[in-house]
């Protein structure tokens, strides 16, 4: 009888012929395999009229010697077991003798005390995905024989090309090695116009001292630290000469330094600019006394933060000035303090670092410094930061590598 339901959009839906007419064949039997109901789809699939089929065969009357043998052994196993089984292929053979390939899936379904009543089954024509596969499958075989043949055909190309691509592998190391050595002389360049400044101006000071001085005692003192200077200023060139023979690939050397003998070194090439003003420059490097990193970079980063500190002091008070060194979760940090100007970190933050960026009308602001020292800290792994208020101070935080042993 035809189950027929109302929708509420006036749809009247006729489910056994929608069963019927479904793009899939559906068929019911029992444990046994017999064929107990079917729809119209599954009879189009065997060629058989429904009298043929209904109550008389079983699923397996479809199949071949092998495909029996597959479905006692495999699927009915695995049906038994978890109660369902999908997509498993099979080539059903159709009353005229020709095969059909179909995808089956099949369901128990059981009664309230878990007897098993029936099984309910459907069948998928796959005969165009089967013809697709096997057109893929010749076109696999021709792609084959085709590459095959480009293959044999491509070594010679490739035995010319190696010479080509061996050529451009040196263009690239030699190119690399151009640029590398463009950074290294920019780099020394940078280092060499920066560096070289602080402690020629601070041979200045202390001539104009040594000028304005009538104290023969006092123009000793003065005439020794002028070879201090000099001498510290011959050291820094011959370093710097130095850095310009370093290879590519090479690493950066890194030295065993003390904090406080960088430090010492850097107060006396700035012991003009430090008399000048006055400035109370101290240091405490007892948590980290020494590290291992490049003396050069070191030096430039202790001269570059001094020299900042120096010069953008307040007139206001009395210049101080506090290197430092503290440990936190294996990493050296080098701390230097200043009670000068300050940043506006809000309107400045952003280009702290940058090259050529100045943050205060000071004739000697080169926006150099800053952005060497910063190139010089990462390039051995390490990072900074600032902390800054306008007219109370500046705090530079170096956080130098994981790996620096101390």
């Amino acid at each position: 009888m035809s189950i027929k339901y109302q929708t509420t959009m006036n749809y009247t839906i006729d489910y056994k012929e929608l069963l019927n007419t479904s793009p899939c064949g559906y068929f019911c039997s029992l444990p046994d395999g017999t064929i107990i109901d079917s729809n119209k789809r599954f009879l189009e699939f065997t060629s058989y009229e429904r009298e043929e089929v209904i109550e008389i065969k079983k699923f397996t009357d479809f199949l071949s010697m092998g495909g029996k043998i597959y479905f006692e052994t495999v699927y009915v196993q695995i049906l038994n077991l978890s109660g369902a089984v999908e997509e498993i292929n099979f080539d059903f053979i159709r009353k005229d003798g020709t095969k059909l390939p179909v995808l089956m899936n099949s369901v128990i379904v059981k009664d309230t005390e878990g007897r098993h009543l029936f099984t309910q089954s459907t069948v998928f024509n796959i005969s165009q995905r089967k013809k697709y596969e096997q057109e893929l499958l010749i076109a696999k075989r021709k792609a084959d024989a085709l590459s095959d043949e480009l293959k044999h055909s491509n070594k010679e190309l490739h035995r010319s090309s190696e010479l080509i691509l061996q050529q451009k592998l040196q263009l690239e190391e030699f190119n690399h090695h151009l640029e590398n050595k463009n950074r290294q002389l920019s780099n020394f360049a940078y280092i060499t116009s920066h560096n070289l400044r602080a402690p020629v101006g601070n041979l200045k000071s202390l001539q104009d001292f040594y000028n304005e001085s009538t104290d023969m005692e006092d123009r000793a003192m003065l005439f020794s630290k002028f070879e201090k200077v000099i001498g510290h200023l011959t050291e820094t060139l011959n370093e710097l000469i130095e850095t310009v023979k370093i290879q590519e690939d090479i690493n950066i050397v890194h030295d065993s330094i003390l904090f406080d003998t960088v430090f010492d070194k850097t107060v006396e090439i700035l012991e003009g600019q430090i008399l000048d003003s006055k400035a109370v420059v101290t240091s405490n490097f007892s948590e980290a006394t020494k590290i291992k990193y490049p003396k050069l970079y070191m030096e430039s980063i202790m001269l570059n933060l001094l020299s900042n500190s120096l010069r953008y002091r307040s007139p206001d008070r009395v210049p101080k000035i506090h290197f430092s060194t503290k440990i936190t979760n294996n990493e050296i940090t080098l701390l230097a303090t200043d009670n000068g100007l300050g940043i506006d970190l809000k309107r400045h933050g952003n280009k702290i670092f940058g090259l050529s960026n100045t943050f205060h009308s000071h004739p000697d602001s080169k926006g150099v410094g800053l952005f060497m020292t910063k190139t010089q800290i990462e390039a051995v792994g390490g990072s900074i930061t600032v902390q800054s208020e306008v007219d109370k101070g500046t705090t530079f935080k170096i956080v130098l590598k994981k790996s620096s042993s101390y």
